[in-house]
């Protein structure tokens, strides 16, 4: 499992005391190395740990997660079901 998302938030920072962006760059290439290696990768902190507030940003986060950082499966945490259906709507725009 690893943090990531297009934003840098809630991921892994230089200081872990800082409420700073992660550098996703880096976090991106982790992931690569590792799935040559032949590790699956989870992505959490998808959407920031809700910090990601509209829908766009979601949608973005979601296509970035599989398309650019190529991860293998995601986490996402929801509150209700209507996040539920959102999510699985923009899986599969992620996944088209």
């Amino acid at each position: 499992m690893i943090r990531v998302n297009h934003k840098g938030t809630r991921m892994d920072a230089e200081d872990y005391n800082t409420h700073g962006l992660g550098n996703v760059t880096e976090v991106v290439t982790h992931v690569k190395q590792v799935r040559k290696e032949g590790m699956g990768v989870v992505s959490m902190k998808l959407v920031g740990g809700g910090c990601v507030s509209n829908r766009e940003d979601r949608k973005a986060a979601m296509r970035f997660a599989f398309k650019n950082a190529s991860v293998d499966c995601v986490t996402i945490g929801y509150k209700n079901t209507a996040e539920i259906d959102e999510a699985i709507e923009n899986l599969n725009l992620a996944l088209a």
